[in-house]
């Protein structure tokens, strides 16, 4: 999360807060508000090991019922259902969770495999009826059939079937969910282009049903002065406070979110062990061929280890 606001201007105008623990305000968000959401920037190693930490917390367990995760198909809902619960899946079978999305190469950082498996371990503590359930949230792909970028596009914007599940599996059940998107995905008031996205789709027909806490992933030298006081993992509530002025995008972050989460800065990208692609030709082969169709460009494993844009 990016922003940008004279900061001494914030600071002199709005009361001071404290920064709460992270881990149990986020259980406290879900007395007020069914769904609390965390929008995330991909891939980042302390992201990844909050989420473990925040789902082995017992009182997360107690309130908590559903994960909805960005980085499966619906697609693939029985097989983590399987595998959360304790079934042996074999680790090829488990890789086209992550794999068989409509992202492209989106989601092969480590940390998103590690959830699932912190889950299952989590799971085996509980008796059946207190269980977490994964919720695969995006759209329902099918790359056997999908051939061409006008295919793949009818797959999107996928917000409506994260919204789906959240609205079917969750809040029709009355059932409480925990849910983990990337950050425009989340946006109170619509995505960064003001288009519909998750949060305003679900709230139209279920008002005031999500907490909302974006992943701070850099900020100004000011703000970031301010923020080295903290003691990650915090989070900082957004009404009323400093931060509520700051720009996000085009609008101020109050518009955008209740909170903002903290877990330090700067932050780390975990990439996949790109040695393990150079066994595994068949899905090289099937990258090269979606990377075509969605982004227009063969699959360029040197681009990506750099993070730069999937095609020149």
């Amino acid at each position: 999360m990016k922003f940008a606001v004279p900061l001494v201007f914030a600071m002199a105008t709005f009361a001071q807060v404290a920064p709460q623990p992270a881990i149990p305000a986020i259980v406290k968000a879900f007395d007020t508000h069914p769904v609390v959401a965390i929008g995330e920037s991909h891939g980042l190693r302390e992201a990844g090991d909050f989420y473990i930490a925040l789902i082995r917390d017992p009182a997360f367990q107690s309130k908590v019922n559903n994960i909805v995760i960005e980085f499966a198909s619906r697609r693939s809902q029985p097989v983590v259902d399987r595998y959360i619960n304790g079934e042996n899946v074999p680790p090829p079978e488990l890789a086209h969770i992550w794999r068989d999305t409509t992202k492209v190469f989106g989601w092969e950082s480590p940390i998103y495999r590690d959830l699932l498996a912190a889950v299952r371990e989590v799971n085996r503590s509980l008796p059946p009826a207190r269980r977490l359930r994964v919720l695969a949230g995006d759209a329902p792909i099918d790359w056997k059939r999908v051939t061409t970028n006008e295919q793949w596009g009818e797959f999107q914007p996928n917000n409506e079937s994260f919204a789906k599940v959240i609205d079917d599996e969750v809040l029709a059940k009355r059932r409480r969910a925990l849910v983990i998107l990337g950050s425009n995905h989340l946006t109170k008031g619509g995505d960064r282009d003001r288009d519909q996205d998750t949060t305003t789709l679900v709230e139209q027909k279920y008002p005031h049903s999500m907490f909302v806490a974006l992943l701070i992933y850099s900020a100004p030298n000011d703000a970031r002065q301010q923020m080295a006081a903290w003691t990650p993992p915090a989070l900082f509530p957004v009404a009323g406070t400093w931060v509520a002025p700051l720009a996000y995008g085009k609008r101020q972050l109050s518009d955008s979110a209740d909170a903002i989460l903290y877990l330090g800065l700067p932050l780390k990208t975990v990439d996949p062990d790109w040695s393990s692609y150079a066994n595994d030709p068949d899905y090289m082969k099937e990258l090269d061929r979606r990377s075509r169709i969605e982004w227009g460009c063969g699959f360029d494993q040197e681009r990506w280890k750099k993070h730069q844009r999937p095609c020149p």
